[in-house]
């Protein structure tokens, strides 16, 4: 399969103002596309193994049964044992090369599988996918080349689809990214008067709203500091006002806010969001502890945790610092719209959310422009 190559970033003209860009941002009808691990898109990777081709057919249920006893390919269940009168037997390199490969694996089956030593005409090296197929259409690609097993999932289906996402939930995740843009803008316009789009889009910094999918509310949102701080990047305060909301937070960022539930936001913010985007709930679902939880008799799931179920909108595409602490504060589903080639970790310099040996993962979803 050829290598899908990611569309190149839009930048906006130079005669397109902030608002238009918004709004672009906001009103598209383009949906978004899934981040996802290279085993989705790249060429099919190949193991080599040795294949035997049987002297008589009505013996074939036979040899695998044995074969299955003696040789258990546990690392190749994704692979049928026959195709058509070729048996797969092994990887190559189960079998000593010191002579002619034919007589090596002749040699093989005689100490090993004495039973099967008359069973095939000829053995021959064939290549075989490494990897499952996890898409349909990498099963109609793989069985080209070898008979696969494939069990289809529906839902990774539609991920890997154009259409993931229904007209509803993509409007609402275009507003929340439009707002990432909006926040930008605030702060950046107090430094600049005659703010521009190209200000914005090329100036390195970035922006984050933080939603709970559950309310439709805005919880927390974040603008970078780093210039004050060397941490406080934007999705590292963002995941910190949360924790105000839970009557936590490391950083002295306090607002004038009292009620619990909007300490995630500055109150002049606030405002200004309230005002741009009337339709949008702010606030966070009311914190309670583990004591009160029993009080209550109510699951954990009743009380949020740190970002556990929340979807993070970031501007730009984070960096591995902030990418981890999402991890950690247990995003659900994490967008972004601008790619960051020199250190972007969900897509450009690599896919932290695709690392098996994490403990959390989350969805990765870009695509906005």
């Amino acid at each position: 399969m050829s290598e899908i190559k990611e569309p190149r970033l839009k930048r906006p003209k130079m005669s397109e103002t902030v608002d238009n860009f918004i709004d672009n941002i906001i009103n598209m009808k383009k949906n978004l596309h899934a981040v996802l691990g290279d085993e989705f898109h790249s060429s099919i990777p190949l193991l080599q193994v040795y294949t035997g081709h049987v002297r008589d057919l009505k013996q074939l249920s036979k040899i695998i049964v044995i074969l299955n006893e003696k040789i258990q390919l546990k690392e190749m269940q994704h692979l049928k044992r026959a195709r058509k009168k070729d048996v797969l037997l092994c990887p190559t390199d189960y079998v000593s090369h010191d002579v002619k490969s034919e007589d090596s694996v002749q040699k093989y089956l005689e100490e090993h599988i004495p039973e099967l030593k008359d069973a095939f005409e000829f053995f021959k090296i064939t290549e075989v996918p490494l990897l499952a197929p996890k898409l349909k259409r990498q099963h109609e690609e793989f069985s080209k080349i070898w008979s696969c097993n494939f069990h289809p999932n529906k839902y990774l289906e539609k991920l890997c689809g154009n259409e993931f996402f229904a007209e509803d939930e993509l409007t609402s995740h275009r507003l929340y990214m439009g707002m990432t843009f909006e926040i930008a803008r605030f702060y950046l316009s107090q430094m600049n008067s005659s703010l521009e789009m190209t200000d914005i889009i090329l100036r390195d910094t970035n922006a984050t709203v933080i939603v709970d999918p559950s309310t439709k509310s805005v919880v927390a949102v974040a603008f970078d500091n780093r210039q004050y701080h060397p941490v406080q990047h934007s999705a590292m305060l963002a995941i910190d006002n949360v924790a105000k909301t839970q009557n936590g937070g490391a950083w002295d960022t306090a607002t004038d806010v009292k009620d619990v539930s909007l300490r995630g936001i500055e109150i002049e913010l606030l405002v200004h969001l309230k005002e741009k985007f009337p339709n949008v709930k702010f606030g966070a679902r009311t914190y309670l502890t583990k004591n009160a939880l029993n009080e209550s008799k109510m699951s954990v799931s009743g009380s949020p945790y740190l970002c556990t179920g929340y979807y993070v909108y970031l501007m730009r595409e984070p960096c591995v610092m902030c990418s981890m602490g999402l991890v950690h504060a247990r995003a659900n589903r994490v967008f972004y719209c601008l790619k960051n080639n020199r250190k972007g970790a969900l897509g450009s310099k690599t896919k932290l959310q695709c690392v098996s040996s994490l403990n959390h993962h989350f969805e990765v979803f870009t695509d906005f422009l």
